[in-house]
């Protein structure tokens, strides 16, 4: 008798559905505050969470995206966060390393002129050791986000300049 055929459902796959652990490690309880910070919608509990030395890049580099200190993040934030009505964060799955971590996560929203919103994330995050003892949670020092970058250049442009209409139709009111 031959064994049954395999078909592979992701769905199924142990690596997806995560869930938090019972005893989470500080580096994952400071990537969940950034991830509520987000749900929030707060600008200063999200840059709270970078180190002050941050290295932030939006990759792929064919995006030609610039390497932003936690200042120009917090401003490229600034100009991003008003384009949105709602943002939700789900994460798939995450592999830790000591201070590093990898996640692979995934957002949904809604933008201010009502379009719906959907991206997918790598996000490979290095924190700022935190000594032994310390109740401190750990700062991201190192952050590479790998987007949807298709989608996420065709929305952005889209959204901007839907903005800029509306901008144009208060100011001519």
């Amino acid at each position: 008798m031959s064994a049954p055929e395999y078909h592979f459902n992701p769905s199924e796959s142990p690596n997806y559905g995560f869930t938090i652990p019972d005893h989470p490690s500080r580096y994952l309880r400071a990537f969940l505050a950034f991830i509520d910070a987000y749900h929030a919608w707060d600008l200063d509990l999200i840059v709270d969470c970078f180190d002050d030395q941050l290295e932030h890049r939006i990759l792929p580099s064919s995006l030609g995206r610039p390497v932003l200190n936690k200042r120009q993040y917090r401003e490229y934030l600034k100009g991003v966060m008003p384009l949105f009505k709602r943002f939700k964060v789900t994460i798939h799955e995450v592999i830790e390393a000591d201070e590093k971590m990898t996640v692979h996560a995934s957002s949904i929203g809604e933008s201010a002129s009502g379009i719906p919103y959907a991206n997918e994330y790598t996000i490979i995050v290095h924190f700022v050791p935190v000594p032994p003892g310390s109740q401190a949670l750990p700062k991201m020092r190192l952050v590479k986000e790998f987007i949807d970058s298709a989608f996420s250049a065709k929305f952005f442009a889209e959204e901007r300049a839907r903005a800029k209409l509306r901008e144009a139709k208060v100011t001519t009111v």
